[in-house]
């Protein structure tokens, strides 16, 4: 069900274009067509959310917040073209399912997955599906490398469970995070489907953070306990991912 306000509220921002970053409340009130405390009360709800701030003469303008909401949608899509051939090839090297995740939240969303040619299909997580950071190898290689930022609102959240095997603990979780940056990447063995296992490692932007991570996922018995070869093609993969995207190891 559409909540009227919010839509009101969207359709406000959408006023604000290249040329035009300030208006009045008079102009939103004739653009919008809404009344005038309507308008008058959007736009300090917005205010308030940190969306708009007051400039001159009583006018409205855009903060930084649109900027910051846009770019995280621009570093996702530069981290999934530039991921691309690289998973597409590691896909190719082990016959095994690739996943590429970001965070958002506390869920591990999909931006690419590549599909082995094996024709099975062994995970219910597609593009633009989401995974709780806890579970499977990407996610968790992703919050082992953003712990102190990704895992107190998971916590209070609650972790969640899919199997007898999923780490619902938080002191289990805590020590299954630090050695996966031990070891620099993650086993997901059954944690998430029965009979499915994962290996997940990290990759890292300009700035130095984790800002996704890929895993290779299929049969539990053919990547549990892992290949040398499975490992070092991931790292790899992980690695020029991270180059692509600006960052240099010390």
């Amino acid at each position: 069900m559409l909540v009227g306000s919010v839509l009101r509220a969207m359709r406000l921002l959408d006023l604000f274009e290249r040329g035009r970053p300030e208006m009045s409340l008079s102009e939103l009130v004739r653009s919008s067509g809404f009344s005038k405390s309507t308008t008058y009360r959007l736009l300090v709800t917005l205010e308030e959310a940190g969306w708009l701030e007051r400039g001159g003469g009583g006018t409205f303008r855009l903060t930084i917040k649109p900027f910051q909401v846009g770019s995280i949608l621009v570093d996702s899509l530069e981290v999934r073209r530039e991921a691309g051939p690289i998973m597409a090839r590691l896909a190719a090297e082990v016959d095994e399912t690739v996943f590429l995740v970001v965070p958002s939240g506390t869920l591990a969303v999909c931006l690419e997955r590549i599909d082995s040619e094996q024709g099975l299909r062994v995970s219910d997580l597609y593009v633009g599906g989401t995974q709780p950071l806890n579970l499977g190898a990407a996610p968790r290689a992703l919050l082992a490398y953003d712990e102190a930022k990704l895992l107190p609102p998971l916590l209070t959240e609650g972790l969640a469970g899919r199997t007898q095997r999923s780490i619902v603990d938080a002191e289990e979780l805590r020590t299954d995070l630090a050695q996966i940056r031990d070891r620099g990447y993650s086993i997901s063995d059954e944690d998430v489907t029965p009979d499915v296992g994962a290996l997940g490692a990290p990759i890292f932007g300009a700035h130095g953070g984790a800002v996704g991570a890929v895993s290779i996922g299929g049969l539990s018995r053919r990547l549990v306990p892992p290949r040398p070869e499975h490992i070092s093609r991931l790292l790899q993969a992980c690695k020029e991912i991270s180059l692509r995207l600006g960052h240099r190891s010390a």
